[in-house]
């Protein structure tokens, strides 16, 4: 029964010394990429560099879709976007293998400090490459356009590398 106090007492120190200092940065929430703003994916090298580009006006996608789409027989259309309160994200891989591919997994925005010491709001994108098991020996070049909502500041993409866990000896 006298231990109780001395319980409480380091209790509500240990408490208080948690609570105590700067408040915490809140954590991003970063959006999925649903299906819907999937525009294109293709691996046939209409884009043969890597490449992470924000499209923020009709004549620059006019110029990546012909880039993105070159390789097509019968290219599809450029999708229609609303530059007032959409823009577009175009993410390339570069030379891969046809197991391998690119993704915008997800889009945030968030504070991010200058190297001048200021604060400014960033939109992040993850972006998430899969790298097959090399069972082909062949060149693929993976690319996806997304639809996000239009963000006039800077973008910075964040890449995720994984490798394929269903790989055996092989």
């Amino acid at each position: 029964m006298r231990h109780r106090p001395i319980l409480i007492l380091g209790a509500a120190l240990l408490t208080a010394c948690r609570g105590g200092g700067a408040p915490a940065t809140p954590t991003p929430s970063f959006n999925p990429v649903t299906t819907a703003e999937r525009l294109y994916y293709d691996n046939g090298g209409g884009i043969q560099e890597e490449m992470r580009l924000v499209v923020r006006d009709a004549a620059t996608l006019a110029d990546v879709w012909q880039r993105v789409t070159s390789r097509q027989v019968e290219p599809p259309p450029a999708p229609r976007v609303d530059f007032t309160r959409e823009m577009l994200l175009v993410v390339a891989a570069g030379r891969m293998t046809p197991e391998d591919e690119i993704r915008v997994d997800s889009v945030g925005i968030r504070s991010e400090t200058t190297a001048t010491g200021r604060t400014e709001r960033v939109m992040a994108v993850i972006v998430r490459i899969r790298e097959g098991c090399r069972r082909f020996n062949a060149d693929a070049y993976p690319l996806e356009v997304v639809r996000v909502r239009r963000f006039d500041g800077p973008v910075n993409f964040v890449e995720r590398r994984e490798q394929a866990t269903d790989c055996r000896d092989l």
